[in-house]
């Protein structure tokens, strides 16, 4: 009977226990329903588009806290994705970097290529909205060059677009030329609006460069191609400060007055007070005897009204020139407020313009105090320039490292190919010699079909052997050099950018020499970038009216010979003929063009010009076109040739 209750006793123990344990499993899987339930309800209030975005990104910051909590990976990565963009919304630069970081970790850890590919896409954009280019420069290159394989080729463009621009900035024209080119290429099939911010930028890079005809033709462009009213509006004023520019006023005014008269305008202040103040300044630079002030004034009290920063910035420039002669100290005055306002809107090409004029009319003590300013601004924006330029090469090196490798993985592959084909093909003629004679005589027309097929990859095989064996002779030597200045020498570090620049000269150059050549309706700006990018400390190129003479029209095989026959010259000229000018000039002449090449190099015996096989090459290519070439030369007098070849 004892050992009954005690035994009785232990079940009724146990059965309480069991009780227990299930009601607390069961709350916690009730607790643990909740939760989801919790981060789904504040998933759906962040995405709600009718509430404020700063209610969202709260909502947003608390799902995300349930979700990590709860050690949810799809669900956080899901809510620090729409996070970014609210950050951005709110222009919360900082934040979306510091968010869009915390995405690219998570994406990596489980995997996941396509929110990887946002986050590097995030982290480009919103560097760049804040205003670090060299950052942004880094991911777009990312984007470029293979990290993720976008189908959409308006993307692909638009990350092109985004890199030329901020080669703009930095002052690297050719590499923006080159990028912009390569962006309408990937939008040739989306919509015309597309290429019109491609098209602003060659103009704006032609501007720049002070050539003003060609920036007519890229703003001609972006009109062609815009679908936009305000734009259109925009490009147009640019167009006609193009004109100001060429001193062309007539042109400039008429244009203006003509934007003025639009009257889709008459709500957009901060537009038309542009023009306004456009056209009063390029009337008084027509003719300064012309009362402008009012419209310059005018101008200036809608910028203020707007709070247009930068517009008041342009307004007391033109009204400090306007008093420069009349009353120096109003313009005095004015110059003193442009260089209090571009020094609150951290403008340093503002800031230069402001202090140049505070120079010349101040005639006080101060004006040294402005020189030394200015100084050392110019020299900051110098540095930064040079520091950013120094970032894009190796950025760009790096790429071209990468290439390079990949190259040498290639080469490998094709001689494998090859071999395989060797032993095919000698498997063939085993067969043709125990066949019979029709069975042979196709055979045989199989082998040689193969042989063709054979001899075509062996070319490919040694280029690429040639191109292999230059990168190591003039590539790895280099690189071999500038290691050893990181290793031995104190303070290498402006060598060693100069190093790496030079390095990723040689890789550029070898790139273009083999590369594939575009042709078609871009070959004009294809064959001047090619053309562009001999450009150097050492050596000035002038192209003259490419644009005008129409290679787009020629057949695609004699583009190529065009392409490579001037290749083989700028080639040429580097190598051997020390030139500081090079002139290529062409002419669009009846049923001829005709390409003139210049320089004033250290020349060479034309009766020993067989002797050069660079020179025998483009003799053999304009032969091949049915083309002819003259060349013109004297030791120590220069360098010319002379080709021309039918339409």
């Amino acid at each position: 009977m004892k050992q009954f209750k005690v035994t009785f006793l232990f079940f009724c123990i146990w059965c309480l226990f069991q009780f227990i344990s299930c009601n607390k499993k069961e709350v916690s899987k009730t607790s643990e329903n909740l939760v989801l339930d919790s981060v789904d309800f504040f998933i759906q209030k962040m995405r709600n588009p009718t509430l404020k975005d700063i209610n969202r990104l709260k909502y947003s910051n608390t799902a995300l806290q349930y979700a990590e909590n709860l050690k949810l990976n799809s669900k956080s990565i899901e809510i620090l994705n729409d996070k970014i963009y609210l950050l951005g919304k709110l222009k919360l630069y900082d934040s979306a970097i510091y968010t869009s970081k915390k995405l690219l970790q998570k994406s990596i850890i489980k995997n996941d290529s396509s929110y990887t590919g946002r986050a590097y896409f995030n982290l480009a954009y919103y560097y760049n909205r804040n205003s670090q280019k060299d950052s942004a420069y880094y991911f777009y290159n990312l984007l470029k060059n293979g990290y993720l394989k976008f189908n959409d080729s308006t993307t692909n463009g638009n990350i092109l677009l985004d890199i030329a621009i901020i080669e703009s900035d930095f002052g690297d024209y050719n590499g923006s030329d080159y990028s912009a080119t390569q962006a309408l290429k990937y939008l040739k099939n989306s919509p015309k609006k597309y290429a019109v911010p491609v098209y602003n930028c060659l103009a704006i890079n032609s501007r720049k460069q002070f050539d003003y005809k060609e920036a007519l033709h890229y703003y001609d462009l972006a009109i062609k191609n815009s679908v936009k009213y305000n734009e259109k509006i925009v490009i147009n004023n640019n167009k006609a400060n193009v004109y100001r520019d060429l001193k062309e006023f007539d042109k400039s005014i008429s244009l203006l007055n003509t934007l003025l008269k639009d009257s889709i305008f008459k709500n957009t202040a901060i537009t038309k007070a542009r023009i306004i103040d456009n056209l009063a300044y390029t009337k008084w630079l027509a003719n300064n005897r012309v009362d402008v002030l009012p419209n310059l004034l005018k101008a200036l009290a809608i910028r203020q009204k707007e709070n247009d920063l930068y517009g008041t910035i342009s307004s007391y420039a033109h009204l400090s020139e306007y008093y420069a002669l009349k009353k120096p100290e109003i313009a005095l005055a004015y110059a003193s407020k442009m260089y209090h306002i571009a020094t609150n809107q951290k403008s340093p090409q503002d800031q230069l313009k402001a202090l140049q004029k505070l120079i010349a009319l101040d005639n006080s003590n101060k004006a040294k105090v402005y020189y030394l300013k200015y100084v050392n601004i110019s020299d900051s924006i110098q540095e930064s320039r040079q520091r950013a330029k120094n970032q894009f090469a190796k950025i760009k090196y790096d790429s071209e490292k990468t290439r390079e490798e990949n190259l040498q993985l290639k080469i490998a592959y094709t001689a494998g190919e090859l071999k395989l084909s060797k032993e095919k093909n000698r498997n063939i003629i085993t067969l043709i010699s125990g066949g019979s004679i029709v069975c042979g005589l196709l055979i045989f027309g199989y082998y040689r079909k193969q042989k063709y097929k054979q001899e075509k990859q062996t070319e490919v095989y040694k280029t690429e052997t040639r191109i292999a064996k230059k990168i190591h002779d003039e590539v790895a030597n280099d690189l071999v050099k500038v290691m050893n200045k990181i290793q031995y020498t104190n303070k290498p570090t402006i060598q060693v950018l100069d190093d790496i620049e030079k390095v990723y000269l040689l890789t550029r150059n070898i790139s273009h020499q083999n590369n594939s050549i575009e042709t078609g309706a871009t070959f004009d700006n294809y064959l001047k970038n090619m053309l562009a990018s001999f450009n150097n400390d050492q050596t000035t190129i002038i192209i003259k009216d490419i644009h005008k003479v129409g290679f787009s029209k020629l057949v695609k095989a004699k583009q190529v010979e065009v392409y490579r026959i001037l290749q083989e010259l700028m080639v040429n000229m580097r190598k051997h003929s020390r030139a500081t000018l090079v002139v290529i000039s062409f002419k669009n002449n009846n049923n001829y063009y005709e390409i003139n090449y210049a320089d004033n190099g250290i020349g060479l015996d034309i009766e020993k010009i067989t002797l050069k096989s660079g020179l025998k090459n483009v003799e053999t290519r304009i032969k091949s076109i049915n083309g002819i070439v003259n060349f013109d030369s004297a030791l120590n007098n220069g360098f010319k040739v002379f080709i021309r070849l039918k339409k």
